[in-house]
């Protein structure tokens, strides 16, 4: 019976812990991205204030939405509940390659930050969405 108990808990940690397979995919960096050849860039990167963050949202399938929304927001994780505030917010337009979009942008606060794209074609579905954070200098 212990057998079957450890084994069922373990099955049910690996299925629970696995990423899961997804359309689209936003990728932060500190550095310019180059879409045409980029590496694996840190999942959970860390920035300083003012540094320029560039992203890159690339898509399985075709982004058919001209115009985008990029959303920031700043999580504060302090007791007793977390509040969220918008840091940053601001429509781009997608370019002519249908399966990425490339930019960067600024924040000047430290903290913990969530950042979603959507199509403004259905803004209720982001995307793809990622967390990050900005240290003090």
């Amino acid at each position: 019976m212990k057998r079957v108990i450890t084994g069922l808990s373990l099955c049910l940690c690996l299925l629970t812990s696995c990423m899961w397979d997804e359309d689209a995919v936003i990728l932060l960096s500190p550095e310019p991205i180059d879409p045409d050849n980029f590496t694996f860039i840190n999942k959970f990167p860390v920035f300083k204030q003012r540094q320029r963050i560039y992203y890159i949202l690339a898509s399985k399938e075709a982004i058919e939405s001209e115009t985008l929304r990029l959303q920031v927001l700043k999580i504060d994780r302090k007791e007793p509940y977390f509040k969220i505030g918008y840091a940053y917010c601001i429509d781009i337009n997608r370019g002519d390659n249908r399966h990425y979009v490339t930019d960067y942008f600024t924040l000047h606060r430290e903290g913990t930050y969530f950042i979603r794209i959507f199509s403004t074609d259905e803004p209720e579905f982001p995307i793809a969405q990622t967390e990050f954070v900005v240290e003090s200098l």
